[in-house]
């Protein structure tokens, strides 16, 4: 009988402890999606021990079980608590080691390991290394490897090994500006008091960087050589606004010592410098004369080109062009060659160019250019009847150019620059069809987690959509516009991952104040989104303010016409800014009575364009948009017009 009571109570006992485990295994999925939304809600708000409890309850057979551990881990690391934080990453790694989140999780493991466990620290990063194809991951984790053998060298007083400045020399030379660049550069000086010149030129470059330039410039006055640190030098000359010593050491530089540099530090400095000057071609024509060696020539001589004046922009692109046929910047020569050689109307010419240049680089960013302007010459020149099939290839192989949109208004012989359509608004909505309901993806849309959606997904159509659900409207469309660029083949104007590059943002704003300015309200979008990708906080160097980035000063004239009295910080307020930018272009339209030369007004202001339309000999609008002397602001007009011409062809009626 007692035998019998005992079995009794154990099997009740088992069942209790079958049933709690049961129940931390098995979870009705209204419970998980509510646990994990309340989770979610309690980070968001800072209360994060309530976050890190409600996300240890996921039950472990739930999909979200990974992406809720990585949350404790969080919610501990902001908590401070890297025991917590450091057993959470553990437990994902246990029991999810091919889950998406596993690279990141190693390295946030093995980071929490080193000076505690550098054993097992180190084989985390070695497994990063071996395991992921993520460059700054390996990169990193190379460094931290590095770091801990440093550390313990020093400690056994073992003379320095190549093996350890190797890798911090990997991170200097492609992460000088990186998070852990600093660092590094600190590191290695207590590991090795007696670095070599050139790895001390690294270790400047990162003190610059980080803004210390008086450390970097001790560096490189005391270890380092004239003819490796010149860039640095002067770099460092220029943040302390010492431009003139900056300018001399650069003319010892090119002059003496310019394969002493990489390319990209040569180009950097130069790039630089030449920004700096009024006269610009007269200062890359001086350097171009200094340097001795061929490894950067071709970049001066380019850079030469890029700012002489219009009367030796032909010959100068001809000579580089001529010496350096299969170089670097050959088809932007050639490019610069076919429209000079329509402006001083050498049509045969600018025909043979282009036909070479569209057989050698088929795949250029300049082909919608070459192809308008070829068949702007079969139309207006060479008479050819067939001259719309020119322009069709534009619209169907660029459709979504500013030329293809140049294209199909020519071809639909449109007088005014913007049409009076009313387009359809449309939602943002998920770009593909909605993954599988056990698919982790659509469980994280489900509870709205859009930043874990970033991190497991590699589509950055997907990342764009997650980014503006977020509400940051800015990285969305610049992410979802880097990911159309990649596509060789565009998809129809119908896709909805269109909208993500060109959303809608603020627009039932921009319509109920065009209602009284007269303004395009699609044109009116498209400034706003090349002005400031719909970032409200935008404030630019020279203190352009909010969505359509207004000067202060010209806002103030506006508002004081209109009767509008506020401060300059009031113009982050995008009903303000939308209503003074709007009533600032009608303005200029008014004046100028032409929407492509309002656009240019709005950029580069009035008196340029008036200037540029007096001084300028063109045939036509297209011809004078090519031929303004400001890159800026020429390629500003085809930004805004390439954006107006997809928000019309993407949501029209």
């Amino acid at each position: 009988m007692i035998g019998n009571k005992i079995k009794i109570i154990i099997i009740l006992i088992a069942a209790v402890i079958a049933g709690f485990y049961f129940s931390k295994l098995y979870q009705p999925k209204a419970k998980t999606l509510k646990l994990y939304e309340q989770g979610l809600s309690n980070y968001a708000n800072g209360h994060y021990q309530n976050a890190y409890y409600l996300f240890s309850r996921i039950s472990h057979m739930s999909p979200l079980k990974p992406v809720a551990l990585y949350r404790q881990a969080m919610c501990a690391k902001i908590l401070g608590d890297k025991d917590s934080e450091l057993q959470s990453y553990l437990i994902l790694l246990k029991y999810f080691s091919k889950n998406k989140l596993s690279t990141e999780v190693k390295y946030n493991t093995a980071q929490l390991l080193v000076n505690k466990d550098n054993q097992s620290a180190k084989k985390y990063f070695n497994e990063v290394i071996e395991n992921t194809d993520d460059e700054d991951f390996k990169i990193a984790s190379e460094y931290y490897i590095a770091k801990i053998n440093a550390s313990e060298a020093i400690v056994r007083k073992q003379a320095p090994l190549k093996e350890i400045e190797q890798a911090f020399r990997k991170y200097l030379t492609k992460h000088p500006d990186g998070r852990l660049a600093l660092d590094v550069a600190q590191t290695w000086q207590d590991y090795n008091e007696n670095i070599s010149p050139k790895d001390n030129v690294l270790i400047a470059k990162a003190l610059y960087f980080a803004g210390l330039y008086d450390k970097s410039e001790e560096i490189i006055q005391t270890k380092t050589k004239e003819e490796d640190n010149w860039n640095v030098q002067a770099l460092n000359a220029y943040a302390k606004s010492d431009d003139v010593k900056a300018k001399n050491i650069i003319i010892m530089g090119v002059s003496q010592y310019p394969d002493n540099v990489t390319k990209d530090d040569f180009r950097a400095v130069i790039n630089k410098s030449a920004a700096k000057e009024t006269n610009p071609y007269l200062w890359a024509s001086s350097l171009f004369g200094m340097i001795k060696t061929p490894k950067n020539k071709e970049f001066l001589w380019n850079l030469k080109c890029e700012y002489a004046p219009p009367q030796d922009k032909q010959s100068c692109y001809t000579d580089l062009y001529t010496n350096y046929p299969k170089g670097e910047f050959a088809q932007n020569a050639q490019a610069n060659i076919f429209i000079e050689a329509i402006k001083n109307k050498k049509y045969d010419l600018a025909k043979q160019v282009e036909e070479d240049f569209i057989t050698k680089y088929p795949e250029s960013e300049h082909m919608p250019m070459m192809m308008f302007w070829r068949a702007k010459l079969e139309q207006k020149h060479f008479f050819n009847p067939n001259f719309q099939m020119f322009y069709n290839n534009i619209i169907n192989n660029y459709p979504d150019s500013y030329y293809a949109y140049r294209a199909f208004w020519i071809l639909k012989d449109i007088d005014s620059f913007v049409l009076n359509t009313e387009i359809v608004p449309e939602n943002i909505v998920y770009p593909y069809k909605y993954p599988k309901k056990s698919d982790i993806i659509y469980n994280l849309i489900l509870v709205r987690d859009y930043e874990m959606i970033k991190k497991y997904t590699d589509d950055d159509f997907i990342k764009s959509w997650a980014l503006y659900q977020q509400g940051d409207y800015t990285s969305s469309a610049y992410t979802a516009q880097k990911a159309m660029d990649k596509l060789n083949t565009k998809p129809p104007k119908n896709d909805v991952r269109w909208r993500l590059v060109y959303p809608l943002n603020y627009y039932k704003q921009v319509k109920r104040n065009n209602a009284s300015t007269g303004n395009n309200t699609e044109l009116i979008m498209s400034i706003i989104r090349e002005e400031s990708h719909f970032n409200t906080e935008a404030q630019s160097s020279v203190g352009a303010i909010g969505l359509m980035q207004l000067m202060p000063l010209t806002a103030h004239e506006i508002g004081e016409r209109y009767g509008y009295h506020f401060y300059a910080k009031d113009l982050f307020n995008p009903e303000l800014n939308i209503k003074l930018g709007s009533i600032y272009y009608a303005s200029l339209k008014n004046q100028l009575n032409n929407d492509i030369l309002s656009v240019a007004s709005y950029n580069g202001g009035i008196g340029s364009v008036l200037k540029w339309q007096k001084d300028l000999t063109y045939m036509d609008i297209d011809d004078f948009v090519e031929q303004i002397p400001y890159d800026e602001t020429k390629n500003y007009i085809k930004k805004v017009f390439k954006s107006y011409w997809n928000y019309t062809r993407i949501y029209q009626n």
